[in-house]
């Protein structure tokens, strides 16, 4: 009887180590973190980088820099990014992050999209991608290139001769304060100066 009862568990532990050991041996991948979106994610000392891609315009030419950033440094960061084809061609788009988060690439947002063209480059592709702050080792990345075929990214696309001028009302009341404030600084720098 004692011998039927130690095989039964013995029995029972090895059917639980062999449905189970997979996880002993192999990495689990629900731990490996990962963009659940297009684009990628990269994080850049204190600046997380959301789902960043590049959208095609109309002409196929020019890219829209589309990404989602937070920044976690409780100060205004700016990151520079070199986007480096696999034939040589290269761009590079410079983007000033305020505290938070600020949502880059949309027509319709506050801040005005920024079009990089990378010779070479074509929608489906991925592009090489360099992350760099002031004072902060450079993190590369492949970007991926997209077009308007997917719904989602339709709004991105911007049309052929796409300009600052073409920013939403939002985006350009910012720089109307900007060159307002701007000037009233010009004037005050001369009356100092003077006295």
């Amino acid at each position: 009887m004692k011998i039927r009862i130690a095989s039964s568990i013995a029995l029972a532990a090895a059917l639980a180590l062999g449905a189970t050991g997979c996880s002993l041996i192999a990495p689990q991948g629900t731990t490996v973190p990962y963009a659940p979106s297009d684009g990628r994610d990269v994080n850049v000392e204190g600046i997380d980088v959301r789902n960043i891609l590049l959208i095609a315009d109309e002409t196929g030419e020019n890219f829209n820099v589309v990404f989602t950033a937070v920044n976690r440094t409780g100060a205004e960061q700016d990151i520079a990014l070199s986007f480096v084809a696999a034939d040589g061609g290269r761009a590079n788009a410079k983007f000033t992050v305020p505290t938070g988060t600020t949502k880059f690439g949309n027509p319709d947002g506050e801040v005005a999209p920024v079009l990089v063209s990378v010779p070479g480059l074509t929608a489906g592709a991925t592009v090489t991608t360099y992350f760099q702050l002031a004072d902060a080792p450079e993190v590369q990345h492949d970007v991926p290139v997209l077009d308007g075929t997917l719904v989602e990214y339709r709004d991105y696309v911007l049309p052929a001769g796409f300009s600052t001028e073409d920013a939403s009302p939002a985006e350009k009341k910012i720089v109307a304060e900007d060159d307002e404030a701007m000037q009233s600084k010009i004037g005050d720098d001369i009356e100092e100066s003077a006295n």
